[in-house]
């Protein structure tokens, strides 16, 4: 096996965040170019149709001239990001530029890292071609099971899972600058019948997974199924997050938001990415400058709430998991030396 076995958020250096908050420049950007998508897993909130419906969100692709706006206005920022990410509460390849997409950041110089998280189904030699020639960096492929059985059961769909192999394997030999990390969930659960059914990734089906992709990805690894989308039918908080971090305690500070910037397809904007409902926004792109988002009072606002300790009075981060089960910061420590520093900034 070639692939370095390592879970995703450890591909780059890191930095104490609370050395470094307020930052002046965010870490990375999150814009989520399709939030519809083809799959519906038992794990994500894409399977509850009736919350979705339910939220009054306009769920579709993000408009071209909204993304160059979000870009153009990222480059305004002191310092490239760190990296810029697409993708995330939909399937990216779902939207028909995304290479044009992919082209246009590169040619802005605005991040330092270009990143794609994707399901992979859309994966086939042209679109590979397009997107290593487009200047994408990396690319993040989840893998929902290890046989067409298991796709149908967690995530809805008819998959010829050979297929998808060779399409990942066509990618891998195509990459030039691109790295490629696939992952596999453990523990999701069966859509629909029996809830309390969970498939868990035996001895032998690991050997699978890293036999059969660990000669055509850089990084590889194993990831938790957890209660990362609030107000949808989780599973229950475990003593485990989604990279096999141990679980210490309730966070009262959620770090994505003095970490990154999410935008949705509409352009409007959130402190974080699993704001599924956009119930927390901080702005809307398509109307006001992004670096004036960031500095403004109402993500301030925000951060203060969590930083006096009053997580629990904002409606759905109330009810969130995420800053446990996905997120290895933690500033709950640090709260006043923060506060302190950000107090100024909302008078």
């Amino acid at each position: 096996m070639e692939a370095k076995v390592q879970a995703r958020v450890y591909s780059a250096e890191k930095v104490a965040l609370e050395d470094v908050v307020p930052l002046r420049t965010p870490f990375s950007a999150h814009v989520d170019v399709c939030s519809v998508c083809n799959y519906k897993c038992s794990f994500c909130f894409q399977n509850d149709r009736a919350g979705m419906k339910n939220a009054g969100v306009a769920w579709g692709r993000m408009d071209f001239k909204v993304f160059q706006k979000i870009v153009d206005d990222l480059a305004e920022f002191d310092e490239k990001l760190k990296k810029l990410k697409i993708g995330n509460h939909g399937e990216p390849t779902l939207h028909p530029r995304l290479p044009e997409m992919i082209e246009y950041v590169k040619d802005r110089e605005i991040a330092e890292v270009i990143e794609v998280f994707t399901n992979g189904s859309k994966l086939n030699p042209k679109i590979n071609q397009e997107l290593v020639d487009a200047g994408l960096q990396r690319i993040n492929i989840s893998v929902e099971g290890l046989n067409s059985d298991a796709y149908r059961k967690v995530a809805g769909v008819r998959m010829d899972f050979p297929s998808f192999v060779e399409n990942v394997r066509d990618l891998y030999e195509r990459r030039r600058q691109l790295k490629i990390y696939v992952k596999v969930v453990n523990g999701a659960r069966v859509r629909g019948g029996d809830q309390g059914e969970v498939i868990e990734l035996s001895d032998r089906d690991r050997k699978f997974f890293f036999d059969t992709f660990g000669g055509i990805s850089d990084e590889i690894f194993v990831e938790n199924v957890v209660p990362q989308w609030a107000e949808t039918d989780q599973n229950e908080l475990s003593d485990v997050g989604m990279y096999g971090q141990e679980i210490k305690g309730y966070k009262e500070v959620c770090p994505f938001p003095f970490m990154y910037l999410h935008f949705n397809s509409d352009g409007t904007v959130a402190g974080c990415t699993l704001d599924w409902a956009r119930k927390v926004l901080i702005g809307d792109a398509t109307k006001e400058m992004v670096k004036k988002i960031w500095q403004g009072k109402r993500l301030r606002a925000l951060q203060s709430t969590m930083l006096k300790g009053k997580r629990n009075e904002i409606p759905f981060c109330n009810s969130c998991d995420a800053p446990m089960v996905c997120c290895i910061e933690d500033l709950d420590p640090h709260r006043e030396l923060i506060l302190g520093k950000i107090m100024p900034e909302l008078n």
